[in-house]
């Protein structure tokens, strides 16, 4: 199933074009079977020897049970069509991810109401391993970690927003909605920037001397204008 070609396509910038060739083409490389919406957020892409991985987390799934789940995706590029695995480990509510190392990845577990999540960190071979780096903000748990990058120097970016208390599967906030930084070889984690109501993805200029981070609000505001007017 291929999608539309090189018109789909907007390059701003000539340097764009060294990365996508003359001719780019979109196509489809793997779709869920069955409809549910597994391909939401993290995308993080593994190179490990001669396998070429995509780790996706779902969008929120609701249960019979009446019980939100997210699904981790792992999706192999050498195969046609592409394969799919359900990664099988216990990340409550998992969003945003970046690599770490050649042969792992970090992803932001949002937590649930009996956990409260942080930052883990996961194998991508199986089995599976985890390890959740940063539970909390000095004892406080965090709101519901959603994204995350690593700099140069081997600290951890990540936002906070209340995604998960808006949409039910987490409690009242304990902490303002906030930019962190981690560093895993002291255990230093600060915030860095606050005054946010719900900030998301995040991504660092080229030198790392600007931090770019989007929020959610205006978008909010505008929906609610919508509605009340």
């Amino acid at each position: 199933m291929a999608a539309p070609n090189s018109s789909s396509f907007k390059a701003y910038h000539a340097d764009f074009h060294a990365i996508t060739g003359a001719s780019p083409s979109i196509s489809i490389c793997a779709e869920s079977p069955d409809s549910t919406p597994l391909f939401h957020e993290a995308c993080v892409f593994v190179a490990s020897g001669t396998s070429n991985s995509l780790f996706v987390t779902s969008n929120r799934i609701r249960g019979s049970s009446n019980s939100d789940t997210i699904v981790i995706t792992k999706v192999d590029l050498n195969t046609t069509p592409c394969t799919l695995e359900s990664v099988d480990v216990e990340i409550r509510m998992a969003n945003g991810g970046v690599n770490y190392g050649t042969s792992s990845i970090l992803l932001c577990e949002q937590g649930d109401h009996s956990h409260a999540g942080g930052i883990v960190h996961m194998t991508t071979s199986p089995p599976y391993r985890i390890e959740t780096l940063l539970p909390d903000f000095y004892g406080t748990p965090f709101n519901s970690v959603n994204d995350v990058v690593v700099a140069k120097d081997g600290a951890i970016w990540f936002t906070d927003p209340i995604y998960g208390s808006e949409q039910g599967f987490r409690g009242k906030p304990q902490l303002p909605a906030q930019v962190y930084r981690f560093d895993p070889t002291s255990g230093s984690v600060r915030a860095v920037a606050d005054g946010f109501g719900r900030p998301n993805g995040l991504a660092f200029s080229p030198d790392e001397s600007v931090l770019y981070v989007t929020v959610s609000d205006m978008a909010r505001d505008c929906l609610a204008a919508e509605a009340s007017s």
